[in-house]
Order: structure tokens, then C-alpha cells, then sequence
């Protein structure tokens, strides 16, 4: 079978041949038509400078006709000629060969097909090799001429010769600046122009809350009358300034883009680049009062000012669009909020007013917006008090303090402070109250409440606390009160110059009512001759009345504090005695009281007959009246000056003592004549009010037998001029020592 091996080996050699014939004319006509396709494409972009989306159409046509042609052309035949995919059978192949050869036409096919008889006998395979020997020697690869495949070069003559002509024209580079365009299809290209458009913006990019100027030149020999924006498809008119060509995008701008046109010419497309600005969408601010305010947490929104208490946490929120960062200035430092997701946090405690500043910032823009805001603070003041004093006349030692305090927040303690007025830090302390409220009165009673000695001068004040939690309470002072607390010798000299000085009003009342009792008189002789009252009359009835009115009162206020006196004095029999009869002359006083009512009623009425016996009856009780006056201030000046006399010799038995105990000093005892000195001015103080009890004594009716021992006060004079001595004389011993 050697034969028929050559046969096949042979009609492989023809389809390869074959196949490679097809690779040479698909070659030739890829390299034609891709090259006609090309110049096409090329011609469209040249002649209408299309744009984006024209070239991209334009480079994806030319992508698929290239990639068609190429599979067609020159992929197929390889395959067919690698063997990668089945190409013409063996049959195919003989009809192909038997074409050329017409000698071996159908000799070849019936010599395949017996070899394809499924029944072999020896007589059919002799037959097989006899046949293949016989066309053994035909050449099956020259029914294949390569000459036929080069007879379409004529078709790559044609771009080439349209190549030449653009070449010739001049325009081969325009023409080839087309492929570029067409291969950057996304890139933005201006077509060349008897004018240039150069848009004057050092770039397009523009903060989102700004405009934008567009500002054009026309650089060439040839310059429009007018030039279009054409922005989205619709065209606006430039305006045309000092040589320029202007347009205004008002803010916001949104992107976009745009190409100018003039005279039927367009510029390369320009693209607006829109740069966020950052905003603030939501401010809030939550204030934190200090505890001791007792108020409740409170929030604002959409303001960064507002007015708070002294020491109060504010915390900002804020939320913002586009916000990278916020900063926060004040007048001697800065600060960062903190980012938490998309809010932006702070936190400070205020104690003074705060002005403050926030900017915005992001990628685009640093400190974009500054808003200025202000917290005024109001600071917890101090509390203020006001205090009065009212001193009892009838009880020295004791006196009264009304006060009134208030605080903006609240007043936690209301406190007595007292000391000795000659040693102030040795203080006593009392806590009052405890209001807990923001306005309260309070009250205080001298001396109650305190430890003191009598007979010493003291000083004392009010202090408020405030409930400030943050400095722990501040304390108001209010004015400081001076006082002196009497012991039982001195409560009774009071007394008794109290009860003396009443004695000396009650004689000018006395005197006084004396008057009225004659002008009385005189005005019921006058009635007795006139028939009728005239206005003159009446004005001087009137007037009397007025004045016997403010005569009574006195009188009636003058025994009141009189009796007063007595029941505290407890003087014994002649006490009760004097207190009776001011009791009565008090019920005396209200009759006249009710008398001289109705005179006054009478007057009015011009009732001449009512009114004369009322006045004979006021002046019979003015009798009566004066004379019961002048036996209580007898007797009132008689218990004085026994009470008088009684203290008196008292005191002096307490300063012969005192001078005793002087006049006993021995040497080397430390002593100074400042005692001496003072014992003396107390007893020249003593001598005075003996002198003028005597002569209060001798104004009595019957004066009392006064038990003033003349010789004491003489042997206490003498003893005051000894213990003098004895000082002078210590000193000067003391003298010639020092000098040494």
C-alpha cells in the first residue's frame, strides 16, 4: 500500500498549498479593504470634526469592520492551514485536482472510494496499489498557483493612490491628525479655525456658593462679530467687553460642560468643574447648669449664642454637608471639634463671656465660613443684705435687727457674728436660718443666743451665704452694729435717768396745760357776754381743741412710759402707790378725751348752749386734772430721789472700795496712776450727781432727809490724794534705776 500512502501524502501537500494560497489573497484583500475602511473613517473625522461621541462610534465601527475582516481574511485560512480545525476532505481535494489534471479526474475519487469499501480482498487492495502507481507520478500540488492570488494586489493600488492625493493636497497631516482624534476619541480637540477661541480662565473650577466668569479671546486675522456658549445644547450670547467675550454663571454652578461657536465654528468642549462648599445643616447646643442651680438641662438649636449661668457644660453639635473639619477660635485660643461619624462634637465649661468664631473646612477650601457668636454669662453675684436696728427704751439690753436678704440663685445660711469691741477675734458665731430660698427676712433679738459679759461694749454683724457651688458660698457682710451691755447697777442709773427725764417733760406738760387751763378761762368769759358765736369764735374754740388734743395725748403717752418704768423698778409701796395713780389719771385722760370729741362736735353744730356748760365742764376737769398732775409729780420726784439716794450710796461704797484697795498697793506691785486717774473721774462724776440730787431735793414741796455721809466722801477724797502720792513717789524711785 505504498502507493496509496503516496496519494494521501500528496493530497495533504495540496490542501496546504490550497489554504495557503487562501492566506495570501486574504492577506491582500485585509491590507485593501482595511486600508479603504481606514481612509473612510478618517475622511468623516477630517471633514466634520466630530465630536466624542461621533469619534467613538467612528473608532468602534472601524474596531468591528477590522476585526471582521481580519477573522475572514486571515485567521480562518490559518486555522485551516495549522490544521486546527477541519478544512477540505480528501474528495474535495480530488475534484479540486481533477480540475486541472483531467487524466486523473475520476480516477482519483473512485480510487478513494475503494478504499473506503468496507470489504478488503486481496484481487481490491492489488487493485488499490496498481491505481495509486499508476497516478503516482501526476504533481497534485501544481493544480495550485500562487500567481492567482496576487492578481488582487490591484485592489491595495486604490488607498494607496487616495493616499497619494492627500498627500499631494497638502492636507497628509490634517488627514493623519484625524486617526489621532479617532484613537483618543475621549479627548477634547478644536478644529482648526481662520480664528483661534482661548478661553482667558487659569482654570474651570469654581466653589459651588461663587459664579463664574467666562472670559474669551478671539486670537486671528479674522474675528466674529459674535461668539456663542453653547452650554447643554442651548446657546447663549457672549457679551463683548473691551475686546473680550464674556459670560456669567450664576451661583450655584452646576458641572457641565460647554464649546463656544462662531461664524459656523466650534472650539473644543470645556468642562466646569463644581467644588463643594462645606454647610451646616443642624446646630444644637446642650447646656449643662452647675448642680446647685437645681434647673433642668436645656438645649438650643440653630443659634450659637446665648445667655447662661456662671459655670455651665455646653456641649455643641453639629452636622454638617461636605464638613471635613470645624475649628473653633477665641480670643486666646483655638480648637477642633471632635468627628464622630457624620456630627461634630465639643464640650467646654464657661465661666466668662465668650466670644467665638467657627470655620469650616474640607478638601477644597480652609476655614470656608466663619460664623461669629457670642455667650454671655451671667455670674452668680453676691448676696446683699440690709439690716436695721431698733434699741428697747424701756429694756437698754435688749435690742432688735430686722434684716433683709436676697441672692440671684439662693442664701443657704443666715449667721450672727459678735466679739468684744476691743477684741475682735475672739467672735461668737450663731446660725440664724437656713432659708434655702432666693428673697428672706429674718429677725433677731439682743442678745439671745450668746455668751456675754455685762457691762461690756460689743460689735456685731449679719453674714449671708449664698448657695455658689462653685466657689463653695459666697458670704455678705451687713453693716456692723455697736452695743453695750449694762449690768444690774447701770440697768438701774438707766432707768433712773429715764424716770428723770420724764419728770422734766411731765413739769413742761404741766406747765403747758396751766396754759391751756387760762386760755380755757378766757374763752368761757368770752361766751358768757357774746349771744352768738361768730367765725373768729369758732376758729379759736377749734384751735384750743387742737391743742388740748396733742396736750392730752402727751400727757396720757408721758404716764404710760412712766408706769412702765415703775413696774419694772419694783420700788416697793410708794411703787403701787404711784402706779394707782396713774391708772387713774389714765381713766381721767379718756373721759376728757370723749369731752373734748364732743366739743369739737358742738362747734361744728353752733349749738351755744351745749357748748358753754361742755366748757365749764372741761374746765373743772382741767382742775381736777392739774391738781391730781401736781400730786403725781410730787410724789414721782419723791420716789426718784429716794431710788436716786439709794444708788447713790451704792456706788459710793463700791468706790470707797475700790479707792481701799489702791490706797493698799506696795512696792515692787506693778501699778500706774491711769488707775487713780480713772477711779478719780468716776468719783468727780459721782460728786456731780450727789450735787444734783441735792438740788432736786430742795425743789420738793417737803425735801427728804438725804443719808449723804459728808464725812465718807471726804475721807474718799483724802485716800485719792494719798494713793496719788504713793504713785508720784514710786515713779520717782523708779527713776535713777532706769537711768542706770
Amino acid at each position: 500500500m505504498t502507493g496509496y500512502q503516496n496519494i494521501l501524502d500528496k493530497l495533504n501537500s495540496f490542501t496546504k498549498k490550497y489554504y495557503t494560497k487562501q492566506l495570501i489573497k486574504g492577506s491582500i484583500l485585509f491590507l485593501a479593504f482595511g486600508l479603504l475602511f481606514w481612509i473612510a473613517v478618517m475622511s468623516l473625522e477630517y471633514l466634520f470634526w466630530l465630536g466624542k461621541l461621533g469619534r467613538l462610534i467612528l473608532f468602534l465601527a472601524f474596531l468591528i469592520v477590522e476585526a471582521v475582516l481580519l477573522y475572514w481574511c486571515i485567521i480562518v485560512p490559518l486555522v485551516y492551514l495549522f490544521r486546527l480545525k477541519r478544512g477540505i476532505t480528501h474528495k474535495e481535494a480530488s475534484r479540486l485536482i481533477g480540475k486541472h489534471f483531467t487524466e486523473v479526474d475520476d480516477k482519483l475519487i473512485n480510487l478513494l472510494d475503494l478504499v473506503d469499501n468496507r470489504v478488503q480482498s486481496e484481487l481490491l487492495l492489488a487493485s488499490i496499489e496498481q491505481r495509486a502507481q499508476d497516478m503516482g507520478s501526476v504533481p497534485f500540488t501544481e493544480a495550485i498557483n500562487f500567481k492567482e492570488s496576487l492578481k488582487y494586489a490591484k485592489y491595495v493600488i486604490i488607498p494607496l493612490v487616495l493616499l497619494g492625493v492627500i498627500w499631494l493636497s497638502g492636507n497628509i497631516a490634517s488627514f493623519l491628525n484625524s486617526h489621532q482624534r479617532v484613537m483618543h476619541y475621549d479627548l477634547a480637540y478644536e478644529r482648526p479655525t481662520p480664528f483661534t477661541f482661548r478661553v482667558l480662565n487659569d482654570k474651570l473650577e469654581v466653589l459651588d456658593n461663587e459664579p463664574l466668569l467666562i472670559k474669551v479671546a478671539i486670537e486671528g486675522g479674522v474675528v466674529p462679530e459674535d461668539v456663542y456658549i453653547v452650554v447643554n445644547g442651548e446657546e447663549l450670547l457672549l457679551m463683548k467687553e473691551d475686546g473680550f467675550f464674556t459670560h456669567v454663571f450664576e451661583a450655584p454652578v452646576e458641572e457641565s460642560s460647554f464649546h463656544l461657536m462662531a461664524n459656523g465654528w466650534s472650539s473644543r468642549t470645556y468642562n466646569i468643574k463644581t467644588l463643594r462648599t462645606p454647610s451646616l445643616v443642624d446646630f444644637q447646643m446642650e447646656f449643662s447648669f452647675p448642680r446647685y442651680l437645681n434647673r433642668s438641662d436645656e438645649v438650643a438649636t440653630g443659634t450659637g449664642n446665648a445667655t447662661i449661668p456662671e459655670g455651665t457644660v455646653v456641649t455643641w453639635k453639629i452636622r454638617g454637608n461636605h464638613v471635613e473639619s470645624i475649628g473653633m477660635t477665641a480670643r486666646d485660643s483655638s480648637f477642633h471639634f471632635e468627628k464622630q461619624g457624620n456630627e461634630f462634637n465639643r464640650a467646654q465649661r464657661i465661666f466668662n463671656n465668650l466670644e467665638y468664631t467657627l470655620s469650616t473646612s474640607n478638601e477644597h477650601v480652609k476655614d470656608f465660613e466663619k460664623l461669629v457668636y457670642n455667650i454671655d454669662v451671667i455670674k452668680d453675684n453676691r448676696p446683699t443684705v440690709t439690716v436695721e436696728q431698733f434699741v428697747d427704751s424701756l429694756n437698754p439690753n435688749q435690742s432688735y435687727y430686722t434684716g433683709q436678704a436676697a441672692d440671684d440663685y439662693g442664701i443657704t445660711e443666715v449667721r450672727l457674728v459678735c466679739y468684744q469691741a476691743d477684741d475682735n477675734e475672739k467672735t461668737q458665731s450663731i446660725l440664724l436660718e437656713s432659708p434655702n430660698t432666693n428673697v428672706h427676712q429674718f429677725y433677731y433679738t439682743f442678745p439671745s443666743g450668746l455668751k456675754l459679759h455685762e457691762g461690756t461694749s460689743y460689735k456685731l454683724y449679719f453674714e449671708i451665704v449664698d448657695n455658689d457651688g462653685i466657689r463653695g458660698g459666697k458670704i455678705t457682710r451687713s453693716q456692723t452694729f455697736s452695743t453695750y451691755l449694762l449690768d444690774d447697777n447701770q440697768l438701774i442709773n438707766k432707768e433712773l435717768e429715764f424716770q428723770n427725764s420724764m419728770l422734766n417733760n411731765m413739769d413742761d406738760s404741766l406747765e403747758k396745760l396751766k396754759e391751756q387751763k387760762e386760755t380755757l378761762n378766757k374763752i368761757n368769759d368770752d361766751q358768757k357776754e357774746a349771744k352768738t358765736l361768730s367765725f373768729e369764735d369758732k376758729n379759736e374754740i377749734k384751735d384750743f381743741l387742737r391743742k388740748q388734743e396733742q396736750q392730752e395725748q402727751l400727757m396720757e403717752k408721758f404716764s404710760k412710759q412712766l408706769k412702765e418704768s415703775l413696774d419694772k423698778s419694783n420700788g416697793g409701796e410708794m411703787s403701787k402707790m404711784l402706779q394707782e395713780r396713774l391708772e387713774r389719771q389714765e381713766m381721767e385722760a379718756r373721759k376728757n378725751e370723749r369731752l373734748l370729741e364732743e366739743l369739737n362736735e358742738l362747734t361744728d353744730k353752733i349749738d351755744q348752749e351745749d357748748l358753754k356748760k361742755r366748757l365749764d365742764e372741761l374746765s373743772k376737769n382741767q382742775g381736777n386734772n392739774a391738781r391730781n398732775l401736781e400730786q403725781i409729780l410730787e410724789l414721782t420726784k419723791r420716789y426718784y430721789v429716794t431710788e436716786k439716794a439709794a444708788q447713790l450710796a451704792k456706788e459710793l461704797e463700791k468706790l470707797a472700795e475700790r479707792q481701799q484697795g489702791l490706797s493698799e498697793l506696795k512696792l515692787g506691785q506693778e501699778f500706774t496712776d491711769k488707775d487713780q486717774e480713772k477711779l478719780n473721774e468716776d468719783f468727780e462724776d459721782m460728786s456731780r450727781q450727789l450735787k444734783e440730787l441735792e438740788k432736786d431735793n430742795s425743789r420738793l414741796q417737803k425735801p427728804l432727809d438725804l443719808d449723804a455721809d459728808d464725812r465718807k466722801t471726804n475721807d474718799i477724797k483724802q485716800d485719792q490724794k494719798d494713793a496719788l502720792d504713793e504713785i508720784n513717789r514710786h515713779q520717782g524711785m523708779d527713776e535713777p534705776s532706769q537711768s542706770e
